[in-house]
């Protein structure tokens, strides 16, 4: 089975591909683009996405505490191979 990379560690494979070019309106470089924004997307490593969620809740003005506990909550509906985490270890990954 041939499988085409996305970004950093995303493949798709090739069959899939061209199921979703041939059921949806999607011209190639469209498709291509948006298999690269999800790659990018899902791309995160555990720390990376909670540093970065991190600082994207701080932007919206959230407290920490509250912040935490969406960070909690994002990871179970994330791709990660990680086992779920407690508040206190999302603010280990944040500040060490």
């Amino acid at each position: 089975m041939k499988y085409i990379k996305l970004m950093a560690k995303i493949k798709i494979d090739e069959n899939f591909r061209n199921h979703l070019l041939s059921s949806y309106p999607l011209e190639e470089e469209v498709l291509n683009h948006l298999l690269d924004d999800l790659g990018d997307y899902f791309s995160d490593d555990l720390p990376s996405f909670i540093s970065r969620r991190h600082q994207q809740m701080q932007k919206e003005g959230l407290k920490n505490t509250e912040i935490y506990k969406r960070i909690q909550s994002d990871l179970t509906e994330r791709r990660f191979s990680a086992k779920p985490l407690s508040i206190r270890q999302i603010r280990r990954i944040i500040y060490g």
